[in-house]
């Protein structure tokens, strides 16, 4: 295991003391705060490089992108979780702050076995960065908020760090400060808002976890003698359905169901003329846990809070909207779309080019979000009067997803497959979240509050 070097050891140290200034936030209303950051960020961009490259990881390089990003991702925490979320923007900086270098130094110093999805990093990083990241963030948010926390607040804190500890460990193509942070503050201040609406409960009630286990466990060893999952993604899936299941209930379930069915029967159509093409997924469009996590992460942890958050039912059929959505137009489009263009008008592109759209593919795209809010609505996890919610908001995530590989492909960087179908999911959730809440207030929503 290489060493540390001492210029590494400078920026982690940099990393962490900056955090500190986390606890100021007590203080500082969001103004004052977001203008110190700003200043942060200047001083990043235009001094550091002339006065500090010893804590570059290139010092060839005119900027360093990761300290850049770090700044950057702390402004945009305050300026869009302000007011009473305040406290929120200081337990993400503090993830950022301390679970990061804590990931980087136990997995370098310690090393141990290698996380499966990316071999860059290990299982003792991985929990190293959720363990300190998430003792910070309970003392920051505790300190910053000046108020005594209830047992559900802190299990709310520890769990978000480790959805950040996992989002850092992605392999996404992008800096890991702008990854994990936003979507773990939006997930917590979206459980600390008062509902704006009420959602139907979960129908038909909620096996025992052991239940779910079993069920699941059984179903995956069918799924996987079908051939339509790997061994990894058997065991991913039954793990991702018994959790759907004893925790969203019944009429969640069945959703996730129709999503699986209704992929996988896509990913099968036409699967020859798609291999003569090259645009056929590979193992015979077998799943693997990878496919599983990056669908199907944020609909989990969306059913796990549904006794904390009344939006729950509308949110978790908009994640697999979205990812259904992608799914069908991604294999139509790839089977029925002979032109294919830029979803940001750069023109034609190749059918198969990621991010490529299709006339086709953006009709079956539709269709997709259209069928899981059908599903949605006939389990009883969505009011029926609500169905075109979910589907703005599928169609919305998987037309985002378009964006952002054009987006990589026009600035030279590669996006991580697995990571954009993750991406599409949490646009929308953002967009369900966004549409009924402003219905019900009458107004747009956002998850600020002037101060």
């Amino acid at each position: 295991m290489p060493a540390i070097s001492p210029s590494e050891w400078r920026r982690k140290a940099v990393h962490a003391g900056m955090g500190l200034l986390a606890l100021t936030l007590r203080w500082l209303d969001w103004k004052a705060a977001a203008a110190v950051a700003l200043a942060a960020l200047l001083f990043n961009l235009f001094l550091l490089p002339r006065i500090g490259r010893g804590i570059y990881r290139d010092p060839g390089r005119k900027r360093d992108t990761g300290i850049v990003a770090y700044a950057a991702m702390v402004l945009v925490l305050i300026l869009l979780f302000r007011g009473r979320y305040l406290p929120i923007a200081a337990a993400v900086w503090a993830m950022m702050a301390f679970g990061d270098p804590a990931a980087a130094i136990a997995g370098r110093l310690v090393g141990g076995p290698r996380l499966p999805w990316n071999q860059e990093k290990t299982w003792i990083g991985l929990f190293s960065d959720w363990a300190l990241g998430g003792a910070a963030a309970v003392l920051v948010f505790r300190f910053v908020a000046a108020r005594r926390l209830e047992p559900d607040a802190v299990a709310m804190l520890i769990g978000a760090a480790g959805l950040f500890a996992f989002l850092e460990s992605v392999r996404s193509g992008i800096d890991d400060n702008l990854i994990a942070a936003l979507p773990v503050a939006f997930l917590l201040a979206w459980v600390s808002a008062a509902a704006p609406a009420a959602f139907p409960p979960a129908p038909g009630g909620r096996p025992g976890p052991w239940l779910a286990l079993a069920l699941n466990a059984a179903l995956a060893v069918g799924a996987w003698r079908a051939r339509a999952v790997s061994v990894s993604g058997a065991f991913a899936g039954a793990l991702v359905g018994a959790w759907i299941l004893a925790a969203g209930g019944w009429g969640a379930y069945a959703v996730l169901w129709c999503f699986f069915l209704a992929g996988t029967l896509a990913s099968r159509a036409g699967y020859r003329e798609k291999q003569r093409r090259g645009t056929a997924q590979p193992a015979r469009a077998r799943r693997g846990a990878k496919h599983v996590v990056a669908n199907c992460l944020l609909a989990s942890l969306i059913a796990w809070l549904s006794p904390y958050q009344a939006r729950w039912g509308i949110v978790f059929a908009a994640c697999l909207a979205a990812a259904l959505a992608d799914t069908l137009g991604t294999e139509i489009g790839s089977l029925r779309g002979d032109r294919a263009f830029s979803p940001a008008g750069a023109g034609r592109l190749a059918v198969g080019t990621p991010g490529a759209v299709s006339w086709p593919g953006l009709g079956a795209a539709l269709l997709g979000a259209a069928l899981i809010a059908a599903a949605g609505a006939v389990a009883g996890v969505v009011y029926p009067t609500d169905w075109w919610i979910v589907v703005a908001a599928g169609f919305s995530g998987s037309l985002a997803e378009s964006i952002a590989h054009d987006f990589a492909r026009r600035f030279s960087f590669r996006l991580d497959h697995e990571f954009a179908n993750g991406f599409n999911t949490f646009v929308g959730a953002l967009v369900a979240v966004e549409i009924a809440a402003s219905l019900a207030r009458g107004s747009l929503y956002l998850p600020v509050e002037g101060g």
